[in-house]
């Protein structure tokens, strides 16, 4: 079979195989990036040469493009931080949402470094039309904003307060977050619809923020595949004996 057909179910790791699942609705094109632009730097390509853990490693030739390994670097940190995120509203029984929180604003990071990598080190060098490159800006995207926002009200204030008459999980709606990090009172005396069940809220911001990158990364992934049999990116990915004019490469 062809690299580019290549499953997160069947050849990811164990990481991939375990979570790709929370990705399938909302990030599809995570996956298809990877498939077709990630799987090619690993060992998964070598036709046989490694096995077992190794062949899921990068492929150790020192010319591969150091572009082309920090958009690698960037893209699974941001399967593995908004994964962690995912796994620990769908299965912790007694939700902390700072943890959650925390990961999934470090997948906004990501997602800034992913698409740095890709303007400053890869459109250049492959020759790509600058106006055909995602202009989004994460930082500026409203539910990065949200995120950013909880996540700050967490690890730089003291534990935000709660309310007595209701569970643990619920947090202030955002309206009131500047003035919960300074009173544990402020927040007890809330009205109840004043608090959101951090685990639904959660759910939905992880949702969000995968719809805003997923077009994002369809665009990226186009852009490469179009070059996928030209010089430049042969010689990027270091496929120029590997892959030929980009023939059917077995994976086992």
């Amino acid at each position: 079979m062809r690299w580019d057909q290549s499953t997160l179910e069947q050849h990811g790791d164990s990481y991939e195989r375990l979570w790709g699942h929370f990705l399938k609705d909302d990030f599809p094109e995570w996956e298809r990036f990877w498939a077709h632009h990630v799987v090619p730097l690993t060992n998964r390509i070598d036709d046989g040469k490694t096995s077992g853990q190794t062949k899921l490693f990068l492929r150790d030739d020192p010319q591969i493009h150091g572009g082309a390994e920090a958009l690698m670097m960037a893209n699974y940190s941001v399967f593995y931080f908004l994964a962690r995120s995912c796994v620990i509203v769908a299965s912790e029984p007694h939700l902390f949402p700072e943890d959650a929180f925390i990961f999934l604003q470090t997948a906004t990071e990501n997602v800034d470094g992913f698409l740095h990598a890709f303007r400053t080190r890869i459109v250049n060098r492959l020759n790509i039309d600058r106006n055909r490159v995602p202009a989004l800006k994460i930082k500026e995207a409203e539910v990065a904003k949200t995120i950013d926002k909880y996540r700050n009200a967490f690890v730089h204030h003291s534990r935000l307060g709660r309310n007595p008459n209701l569970a643990w999980e619920f947090i202030p709606t955002i309206s009131h977050l500047h003035n919960s990090k300074f009173s544990w009172r402020y927040v007890q005396n809330l009205p109840q619809d004043q608090l959101i069940d951090s685990r639904k809220y959660l759910r939905s911001l992880q949702r969000e923020f995968m719809k805003v990158i997923n077009p994002v990364w369809k665009q990226i992934t186009d852009l490469l595949d179009g070059q996928r049999t030209t010089k430049a990116y042969l010689e990027i990915y270091r496929l120029e004996k590997v892959a030929g004019d980009f023939r059917p490469i077995k994976v086992r």
